[in-house]
């Protein structure tokens, strides 16, 4: 792993934790916000270069007040942004170009911000339950090591092929090793920091949940890249190809954290 790779994630993972803590919190609502705005119009540059007309002057400011929509818990308001965008959408595709396939531009404009913005929207609601502080760098910590475990066991030890036609560099022996990681990180966590009010195995829960849906969600986004004929959403960072590239396991993974910790009364 050569220092171009090394540096963004050097840079850039510290930084988040620092914000996920902080109290109040306008540190993180902008990095949410951020994430949204890059990552969708990532996505929606990728699906113009492969020639679908997306109206991304409509789906980016989507994805990020979808993203936002929930701070402070669940908002009153996401439901009502979500179906006037729908409705708007849908208008510009009739009215305005009323071709055979304006449906797929107004699919095309809705998908994207429903990718990124809806799924970056628990993170907000992550951070607003309590010790929110304490939850949201647990979830970026364990999803962080899955990756990392899983990159460098499967780069030693990688022989069975996970998803060949989705992402061929990805093994059964990495995802095993990716799961291990998280938990093992949980486990430390566990020990050094235990959880406000709560048994430190469900921090081990939480790990291995969020290393599975980091997993899913790392090849849900190579599916779209590959449908697209892309092998980086772009090459905003160093080594890391885009954004996207990079919030991928986090999107799945912050939702699968939120409704695990909810269930279990947090």
């Amino acid at each position: 792993m050569s220092w171009r790779r090394l540096l963004p994630a050097a840079v850039l993972g510290p930084l988040l934790l620092w914000a996920a803590a902080q109290e109040p919190v306008p540190a993180y609502v902008l990095g949410v916000g951020l994430c949204a705005l890059i990552g969708s119009g990532e996505l929606y540059l990728l699906l113009a270069r492969a020639g679908y007309r997306p109206l991304w002057l409509l789906g980016v400011p989507l994805a990020v007040g979808l993203a936002l929509s929930t701070l402070g818990g669940a908002s009153a308001w996401h439901p009502h942004l979500l179906a006037g965008a729908t409705f708007g959408g849908l208008a510009w595709a009739a009215f305005r170009h009323p071709r055979r396939d304006a449906l797929l531009d107004w699919a095309v404009t809705l998908a994207p911000a429903l990718y990124v913005g809806g799924l970056l929207a628990y993170y907000p609601l992550l951070r607003a339950l309590p010790h929110g502080g304490y939850w949201v760098p647990v979830v970026l910590g364990c999803t962080w090591a899955a990756d990392i475990a899983a990159y460098f066991v499967g780069r030693r030890w990688g022989q069975t092929k996970l998803a060949p036609t989705l992402s061929p560099g990805k093994s059964a022996e990495g995802a095993v090793g990716g799961l291990a990681g998280a938990v093992a990180l949980a486990a430390v966590v566990a020990v050094v920091a235990p959880p406000p009010a709560l048994s430190p195995l469900v921090l081990l829960g939480l790990g291995a949940l969020v290393a599975i849906a980091g997993l899913i969600g790392d090849l849900a986004e190579s599916f779209i890249k590959r449908q697209l004929g892309a092998k980086d959403a772009s090459g905003l960072l160093l080594g890391h190809g885009g954004l996207l590239d990079r919030m991928d396991s986090l999107l799945a993974a912050g939702m699968v954290a939120y409704l695990y910790l909810l269930a279990i009364g947090r």
